[in-house]
């Protein structure tokens, strides 16, 4: 009797096993109510903003043109004009530039070992672009251009955007500094003491040469400030090459964090 009992219930453990496979299988478990499969990270969107990336790709004996820019559905047409039209007129400019230089430089070289029509290598010109904060309030981003146009070596250029989705504006340092010149004035003595410090520590003596250049292009004119991102907890600061020191130094970046300002009376409504 005791075997067949536990045969008995050795069948109904199979039944019951094949039966729950089966339920999860087809779907069809009137008795059993089945949670919903959570997305996988793959399926779940990094956000939900409409944008495009642009690309624009040219090589040529002469030219090698490599672009990326974005363009948002949510914004006023003018910010995505203010975009295009900062890559297109680069582009003329580069290509002017390069094409200038080249015929100056064939009409250099002596008449006894003439340059080619085209240069050896083509001249270079690069945009990429990097989102600092990309959602459905703020949009802040930073695009990165560096061409080749003959000479000793390329240069770069940074130019940052930042833009209010719910008020169709850009955001400009002085709203980000809730219209406070006295901010923008310690944010100014902020960034010409840590200028300071990054040059020092390449092992650069700052003379008073180089101190009125810094305090130049780190004044506080909202102008040197124009090139900033943010997102909730810090303000970064670009600042263009030659800008605030020799041109072998590059760009120069800078981060202050929330807490750091609030420390210096710094305060923004876009950090949080």
């Amino acid at each position: 009797m005791k075997d067949r009992t536990l045969l008995l219930v050795g069948v109904i453990a199979i039944i019951l096993v094949i039966s729950g496979i089966w339920c999860i299988k087809t779907n069809k478990c009137p008795f059993l109510i089945l949670p919903s499969p959570s997305p996988s990270p793959e399926s779940t969107p990094v956000n939900l903003l409409p944008m495009a990336i642009k690309s624009i790709s040219e090589s040529d004996n002469f030219f090698n043109i490599r672009v990326e820019y974005p363009q948002f559905n949510t914004v006023d047409p003018a910010f995505n004009e203010k975009i295009t039209k900062l890559i297109e007129t680069s582009i003329l400019d580069f290509k002017k530039e390069s094409k200038d230089n080249w015929e100056a430089i064939k009409a250099t070289a002596p008449k006894e070992s003439p340059l080619p029509e085209n240069p050896t290598e083509p001249f270079d010109f690069q945009v990429s672009w990097n989102p600092v904060q990309i959602n459905d309030k703020y949009l802040s981003f930073v695009i990165d251009i560096f061409y080749y146009t003959g000479g000793a070596s390329g240069n770069e250029e940074i130019h940052a955007f930042n833009y209010d989705i719910a008020n169709k504006k850009e955001i400009a340092i002085i709203d980000f500094l809730n219209s406070s010149q006295e901010s923008l004035q310690k944010l100014s003595q902020l960034a010409i003491q840590d200028i300071d410090y990054q040059l020092q520590s390449r092992g650069v003596e700052v003379d008073d040469s180089l101190k009125q250049m810094i305090e130049q292009g780190a004044g506080p004119n909202p102008e040197n400030y124009k090139n900033f991102n943010f997102k909730y907890n810090a303000l970064f600061v670009y600042f263009q090459r030659y800008q605030v020191a020799p041109g072998s130094f590059g760009s120069i970046t800078m981060s202050f964090y929330k807490s750091d300002l609030e420390t210096n009376s710094i305060k923004s409504d876009y950090l949080k």
